[in-house]
């Protein structure tokens, strides 16, 4: 380990909230490298979905106009069905002016966009193919990485400040010792996709029967991903019964699916994603900070985690450059990212729980009762309250003008 690096800040993770933080931090011109484990961005993602809420905070960034040059797809509203019989729906245009809608970008062109911007700035620097096997500590404070590349050679990262934006299976979350405050973890959904028929239009759709609950929505360019809404352990006992059962609910579920159910000779074309949400106990140590999903999990329950993650990924910026400036890397510093952030997540990540055990549940008798539920819902005003608090930035980010695109 002969070579050394020397760094303002590592971000290890090059997600949409590891990206947005390395974008941000060059465009102050902070000495910054993102870490990604893999070759590059291409990959199979499932949380595509960006909520009104990013579009609020692209517009409070001034980046808006920039992703949405980018091939993407509009979801303009939302519908409930109990078999095929609407209980009801919800329209994204009328929550909020200036955000009328939800985008549906492939994160691998959404990161590549992020990275090509980046790049514009000299002191932005990103290492593909570079997983973190250690970290580096002096009088209990994280002062860098050790990083595993291509050949298997080790190299010696330092930094002032490390940051875990890896993700729900966070390495940097695991090696400083982070401890989890809370987590729940009602199922799985199964995610699959189709060809998307021509009078779908730009609409996502939850559906609910006496088996399982599905989401579906639109995926650019032309395909459906479909979510299958499964209880805790069941997908295991699902593959274990063989693809025969599973294929009858599938050609059951909807006339659409029929083509793709018929085509199916095993699981490989699913992909299972833990609905799971967990908070992190204390997100800050010395010299060391997590965000996104290694602080704050949320569940695919709805389809906001990336817009989650890359609100704290702005938030962190701004409290990393001040700390620089400072010269005070400690947690009680960059636990400013916590105290302003926290509130909204629990509350966001409570309404995910409640509707997460309403989804997965494996009770009869909540199956039974659940389209009536879902009615007497739509025609309260507390599913407008949730709808907002969900998918609507109440107040805008405090930003540093600094951190604002004028291009």
């Amino acid at each position: 380990m002969s070579e050394k690096l020397q760094k303002d800040v590592i971000v290890v993770g090059g997600g949409p909230a590891g990206m947005m933080l390395g974008l941000l931090l060059a465009k102050v011109g902070v000495q910054v490298i993102v870490l990604e484990s893999h070759d590059n961005f291409e990959r199979e993602y499932r949380g595509e979905v960006l909520q009104p809420r990013f579009i609020q905070l692209l517009n409070q960034l001034k980046l808006r106009e920039y992703i949405e040059q980018l091939p993407h797809s509009k979801l303009k509203k939302g519908s409930f069905y109990h078999y095929d019989k609407k209980k009801g729906d919800f329209d994204f245009t009328s929550m909020i002016a200036e955000a009328p809608y939800a985008l549906w970008i492939p994160q691998p062109i959404l990161l590549q966009a992020l990275y090509k911007k980046a790049k514009e700035y000299p002191t932005f620097d990103m290492m593909f193919h570079a997983p973190v096997k250690k970290l580096l500590e002096k009088d209990e404070t994280v002062t860098g990485v050790v990083v595993e590349r291509e050949n298997k050679e080790l190299l010696e990262i330092q930094a002032k400040i490390v940051v875990g934006a890896d993700g729900r299976f966070s390495t940097i979350r695991r090696l400083g010792g982070f401890e989890l405050e809370y987590q729940h973890y009602p199922g799985d959904l199964i995610w699959f996709s189709v060809k998307r028929p021509s009078h779908w239009g730009e609409e996502l759709r939850f559906k609910i029967t006496e088996g399982h609950s599905y989401i579906t929505l639109p995926k650019y360019p032309d395909l459906l991903q479909v979510g299958i809404a499964l209880p805790r352990g069941e997908w295991k006992e699902t593959q274990r019964q063989g693809i025969e059962n599973f294929r009858q609910e599938i050609m059951h579920a909807n006339k659409g699916f029929h083509e793709f159910a018929e085509s199916l000779v095993d699981f490989k074309p699913f992909v299972p994603l833990q609905a799971k949400n967990h908070m992190v106990k204390t997100w800050a140590k010395n010299g060391c900070l997590l965000i996104g999903d290694a602080a704050h999990c949320s569940s695919p329950v709805g389809a906001i985690g990336v817009s989650l993650a890359v609100t704290t990924a702005v938030v962190a910026a701004d409290v990393i450059w001040d700390a620089l400036q400072k010269r005070d890397v400690s947690a009680k510093v960059l636990s400013r990212v916590q105290e302003i952030r926290r509130e909204e997540i629990e509350e966001i990540h409570q309404i995910q729980e409640r509707m997460g055990n309403l989804f997965f549940t494996s009770s009869k008798f909540v199956k039974g009762i659940r389209p009536y539920i879902v009615s007497v819902a739509f025609k309260t005003p507390l599913f407008s309250m949730i709808q907002k608090k969900l998918f609507v930035m109440k107040n805008p980010v405090a930003i540093n003008p600094e951190f604002v695109f004028d291009k």
